[in-house]
C-alpha cells in the first residue's frame, strides 16, 4: 500500500514537473537582436554609452545610456525605458530623441532574456519590474543624473512593470505606461488562443500555474 502510494505521489511529481517546463519552454519570449543602435539614428560616441549593469541573481543587463548635452557639470531628470514582451531596447529607440532634445537623460534597458542581456530560466513581468530597479539603481549613481528626479517609460509588460514597480515603491517621479494590459489574464487567455491552447482542458492550469 505504501509503495504504491510513493509510487503516484511520485508519478503526480513527476508529471507537474513536465508540465511545468513545458509552459515555460511554451511562453518563453523570443530572444531578437538589436537592428539598429545610436549611430544608425545619428549619436555620436560621446552622447551614447553602452551600460553592462548587474542585475537580480548575477546577471548582466545591457543599456544604452544617452546623457544631454547640458548635463556637462551639473545632475539633469532621466527616463528610465522598458520594451515589451519579445522586443528589445532598440525598438525603444523612437522615444528618446523627444526627451534628449528635452534634456533628460535616458536609460534603454534590455530585460533578462531579451536583447543583449544575459539568459535566464524564465522571465515575467514581476522580472521584468526586478530589472527595473536595478536599472534605477544603478542610474541614481551616475554623477549626470538627479537621483531624485526619474521617471519610467514603459511599453506593453515593460508598462506593466513600471506600473507594478511603481505602486510598491516611491522612488520614480512619474510612469508613462504605452498600451499595458488591464489584466494579466487576459494577455495570456489570447496568447493561449493564438496558439489553439483548449482554455476548459489544458488553459485554466497553465493559467494558474503563471
Amino acid at each position: 500500500m505504501f509503495v504504491a502510494c510513493a509510487s503516484a505521489l511520485g508519478g503526480a511529481w513527476a508529471l507537474h514537473t513536465l508540465a511545468h517546463h513545458a509552459i515555460l519552454r511554451g511562453l518563453r519570449a523570443p530572444r531578437l537582436d538589436h537592428e539598429q543602435g545610436p549611430a544608425d539614428l545619428g549619436y555620436s560616441s560621446d552622447q551614447v554609452r553602452e551600460v553592462h549593469m548587474a542585475g537580480p541573481g548575477g546577471r548582466q543587463l545591457f543599456a544604452w545610456l544617452v546623457l544631454p548635452p547640458q548635463a556637462t557639470g551639473r545632475q539633469v531628470p532621466a527616463v528610465l525605458v522598458m520594451h515589451g514582451w519579445g522586443a528589445n531596447a532598440a525598438m525603444m529607440w523612437p522615444v528618446v530623441r523627444p526627451l534628449h532634445q528635452a534634456g533628460f537623460a535616458v536609460l534603454l534597458m534590455d530585460a533578462r532574456c531579451h536583447g543583449r542581456s544575459d539568459d535566464e530560466a524564465f522571465t515575467s513581468m514581476p522580472r521584468f519590474a526586478q530589472d527595473i530597479a536595478a536599472g534605477l539603481a544603478w542610474l541614481r549613481q551616475q554623477p549626470g543624473v538627479a537621483p531624485d528626479r526619474i521617471a519610467l517609460l514603459g511599453h506593453s509588460v515593460g508598462a506593466a512593470a513600471a506600473l507594478l514597480h511603481a505602486s510598491g515603491r516611491h522612488d520614480v517621479r512619474a510612469v508613462i505606461s504605452l498600451s499595458a494590459f488591464a489584466h494579466p489574464r487576459e494577455v495570456m487567455r489570447r496568447f493561449m488562443a493564438d496558439k489553439r491552447v483548449p482554455y476548459p482542458v489544458l488553459g485554466w492550469y497553465v493559467l494558474r500555474h503563471v
